[in-house]
Order: structure tokens, then C-alpha cells, then sequence
């Protein structure tokens, strides 16, 4: 019998407290734990939550928190997760919904984050565009000479745009649809060189 034959229902709201607020990092770590851009966020993000909880919206059936979705008030998505056995229930639709919703509610226009590769059909169907981003991991020491060797190879006739983030560049590539061939000649051309589709969504 499934839950929803037994009447059972998930609850979608925001966090209440500092304990659920742990508890929901736990399932996003258990989603997200792997990914470098979560490992470098975590902290800021967990701490925001902390001081405003509803910002972090959680699914909580029976007391238990089995999917959370966070945001920055702003109009940055922080992730989505959903506990394995909990999917295909629309749980991180309605929790992306409510993160969205806040968002707009605080004066935002648009809403953007960056996706797991496993994850980037799942935005698209809420309405995200994707836009590849290449950055250059740590071990890079010198990128010039491999953007170099980018924007003469795998990305020559392409549009991109070059941008700095905290001192480190950054190519956008303007692309009207997600090419996971051209991510991985992208990421073959050197080691340290990470590609991933970046969503946004206007609110």
C-alpha cells in the first residue's frame, strides 16, 4: 500500500527550528556531500539558515524530514534533495516551488543555481534555462594557457563570455540547449577544468 492509499501526507513548509534546520543539512549533505560548489557553501549557507530558518524549506512526512530546498533570499537557489526512497512524489517540485516563492516574495526577478548533471531535466521541466559555466579548479595554477587552448579548440565559433569571480575566471557559453558531449570535450581538454549547466528561471 502507498502512502498516499494509507492518506499519509507530506508536509512542505519552512524550517522552524535549529533542529530541523541540522536535519535538513543532513539530507542535503546526503544528496549534495560530493559536490564541490555545496563542500565551499555549506557552511555560509547552514549558518543563513540558522539565523532565518524559513528561508529552508523541508518535506516532513511523520516527523521526519525527507527532502529540503534552500535559498538565499535574494535569488539564489542553495539545492534541492530528496531522500532516494521519497522520490518520484513531486517533493522537490513543491520544494523548489516554495523556495521560488519566497524569493518573489522578497522582490527577486529571477532564481538561479547551479545543477547536478543528474538533475538539469528536472529544472528544465520547472521552466530553467541551462547555461554552461567552465571554471578552473585549484590545481590549475595558470588557466591562461588553457582557456587559451579552449577558446582555439572545443569552444572556437562559439559565444562566450569571460568573467571574474572572486579573482578567478570564469567562460559562460551562450548555448540554447544542454550538449553533455560538448561538457565532456570541455572538461577532457585538462584536468582542474569543470564544466557544469547552470539553471535560471525568471519569477
Amino acid at each position: 500500500m502507498s502512502d498516499r492509499e494509507r492518506g499519509r501526507v507530506i508536509e512542505i513548509r519552512g524550517a522552524a527550528s535549529a533542529a530541523e534546520v541540522e536535519a535538513a543539512m543532513v539530507v542535503l549533505d546526503s544528496v549534495l556531500g560530493n559536490v564541490r560548489g555545496w563542500q565551499l557553501s555549506r557552511a555560509q549557507q547552514r549558518e543563513l539558515y540558522l539565523a532565518t530558518p524559513t528561508l529552508l524549506s523541508i518535506a516532513v512526512d511523520d516527523g521526519r524530514i525527507v527532502g529540503a530546498a534552500g535559498c538565499d533570499g535574494a535569488s539564489g537557489i542553495g539545492g534541492v534533495a530528496v531522500l532516494d526512497e521519497c522520490r518520484g512524489q513531486g517533493l522537490g517540485r513543491q520544494l523548489l516551488e516554495r523556495a521560488e516563492a519566497i524569493l518573489r516574495e522578497r522582490g527577486a526577478d529571477t532564481a538561479g543555481l547551479g545543477s547536478l548533471d543528474g538533475a538539469v531535466a528536472f529544472y528544465l521541466r520547472c521552466g530553467y534555462e541551462a547555461k554552461l559555466l567552465v571554471q578552473f579548479a585549484p590545481e590549475v595554477d595558470d588557466p591562461e594557457p588553457v582557456i587559451a587552448d579552449l577558446l582555439a579548440g572545443v569552444l572556437a565559433g562559439r559565444i562566450v563570455d569571460r568573467r571574474d569571480w572572486q579573482g578567478h575566471p570564469q567562460l559562460w557559453l551562450r548555448e540554447s540547449s544542454v550538449d553533455w558531449e560538448l561538457k565532456r570535450r570541455i572538461e577532457d581538454v585538462a584536468g582542474g577544468v569543470v564544466a557544469q549547466y547552470v539553471m535560471d528561471k525568471r519569477l
